[in-house]
């Protein structure tokens, strides 16, 4: 009997995090409330797999990365949809050539604010 509570309390906290959590930038806080996901929990969850602050590792460093873009829309659509800008700008096709044609993942789902930052979090990364 008390396993079945125990379940039915997980399943039941599971459910309700699922259905208040619509944004992917807020965890719920201890009264309910939400709290905004820093720069570098956005970074670690979404692009340390394949990148770093100030140093290349399967992708380019991000540090100053909006410095070697033409204009800021460009670099954030192409956080947001890779092959699409690949195709169109001479920069995107230049990075993919470079990194021996490995697909970016596409992150639809970050806002401008999130990569904001994302981008503020890697040019405080120390050289």
């Amino acid at each position: 009997m008390k396993r079945n509570r125990i379940i039915i309390l997980i399943a039941a906290a599971i459910s309700i995090f699922a259905c208040n959590n619509n944004r992917k930038d807020a965890v719920p806080g201890a009264s309910g409330s939400t709290v905004a996901v820093s720069g570098e929990q956005l970074f670690k969850i979404n692009c340390a797999q394949c990148h770093r602050p100030a140093e290349e590792l399967l992708g380019p460093a991000l540090k100053n990365v909006a410095s070697r873009w033409e204009n800021k829309a460009l670099l954030y659509e192409f956080i947001k949809n890779p092959q699409a800008v690949i195709v169109k700008d001479p920069y995107a096709k230049a990075l993919f050539a470079k990194w021996k044609q490995a697909y970016m993942q596409p992150f639809p789902g970050l806002s401008d604010d999130d990569i904001d930052s994302i981008l503020s979090y890697c040019n405080a990364a120390p050289q």
